[in-house]
């Protein structure tokens, strides 16, 4: 009886100490009396001991002791992975979100009564979002959820809004093709070869490439190992290195200007230097048998279409270099953002619409500042 007596006096301490209410760590209301009458019945068991087996009292112990685990279970319990909320003008954030089971239900307080700063409402799934009405706060969000009518849990955090973030919008970019053009070689690319045997019918031309006259002929069944555009440029190939190699030696390999090779049923001769320093004409009397034009120049590297601005916030400032073609906007936006991440810049690109960005400051000190010189073909 002894262990009994104990129960029965913890319970009623604990009792006597709990307060109802629905504040983290206060009891559900209802339950202070749900465990009174828990201890009453053990008492009335101690009462009339004396006509009470050793089982009996040992079962009202344990019954008093399963009543005060419920009653301890019935605390409102803290939400603990709420977050305190910024939301810039009328942004929405929904980054709150408690799990409800089974019969459960939010309640939502806000000490903004009458709305000014921020809305707060549910949206399924325990999702708690705020939309922002006006510069303002923090405002305190009480957030409950509620099982059986009763309030189980609960928690708090703050709501804060504050002014947009500087900004400024793209023009309407129509055309993300900003690549490189890179410089080409002088080249000459043949008609079909459609002969593969000229014995009885010569043909001869000349390339004339910086003050050298590379003579050129073919008089004989090409191979038909290979294409016949293969084989023609086989041809071509080895009069260029034979050529160089009588004037120069052995060094007129490493000096000769012009090579040719042959694909499928054509075949090229090309400089080797790009630019448009580079360049050659094809003479004598059979040259229009192969090729279409007499002469060849390269072209240097086109970066007319590069384009280059720059983003400050007012501390650090990057270059944004664009010298490729974007197949959409977003690509474009991701490669600004690299940039800014890359320069320390507080500052993002975002998506307006398929042909428009935006730049924002990320932070609430510092000046957004556009500069270089393409600033005008992207921004008023």
């Amino acid at each position: 009886m002894t262990a009994l007596t104990t129960a029965i006096a913890n319970a009623n301490e604990l009792h006597k100490k709990a307060t109802e209410g629905t504040e983290v760590g206060q009891y559900v209301v209802g339950t202070k009396q749900i465990l009174k009458a828990a201890i009453d019945a053990a008492k009335l068991v101690v009462d009339d001991a004396a006509n009470k087996t050793a089982e009996q009292l040992a079962d009202a112990k344990d019954a008093l002791n399963l009543a005060v685990k419920a009653f301890e279970k019935s605390k409102v319990v803290a939400l603990t992975r709420l977050e305190n909320v910024t939301v810039a003008a009328t942004a929405t954030d929904s980054s709150n979100r408690i799990t409800l089971e089974n019969g459960e239900t939010l309640v939502l307080t806000s000490s903004d009564i009458t709305n000014a700063v921020a809305t707060i409402t549910e949206v399924p799934n325990g999702t708690v979002q705020v939309t922002g009405v006006a510069v303002g706060g923090p405002i305190t969000i009480v957030v409950q959820v509620k099982k059986d009518g009763q309030i189980i849990k609960s928690g708090t955090f703050t709501v804060t809004v504050t002014s947009a973030p500087e900004s400024i919008t793209s023009k309407s970019i129509m055309n993300l093709d900003f690549s490189t053009v890179q410089a080409t070689q002088a080249k000459l690319v043949s008609k079909p070869v459609t002969v593969g045997d000229f014995t009885g019918n010569r043909k001869d031309f000349t390339i004339v490439i910086e003050g050298e006259r590379i003579p050129i002929y073919v008089y004989w069944a090409l191979s038909t190992d290979f294409p016949k555009g293969a084989a023609m440029g086989s041809v071509v190939e080895s009069h260029i290195q034979d050529y160089f190699y009588q004037k120069y030696g052995v060094n007129g390999f490493s000096i000769r200007t012009v090579a040719a090779f042959g694909f499928d049923d054509t075949f090229q001769i090309s400089t080797f230097q790009p630019g448009s320093a580079s360049s050659f004409t094809l003479e004598g009397k059979d040259w229009s048998y192969f090729f279409e034009q007499s002469s060849a120049q390269g072209m240097d590297t086109d970066t007319s279409k590069n384009r280059t601005f720059t983003i400050s916030d007012g501390t650090n400032g990057a270059t944004i270099q664009l010298t490729s073609k974007f197949a959409t906007i977003d690509e474009l936006v991701n490669r600004i953002n690299n940039r800014l991440t890359n320069a320390n810049v507080k500052a993002k690109a975002e998506k307006v619409s398929t042909t428009q960005f935006k730049i924002t400051l990320t932070s609430d000190q510092g000046n957004l500042v556009i500069g270089g010189m393409n600033k005008e073909d992207f921004f008023e």
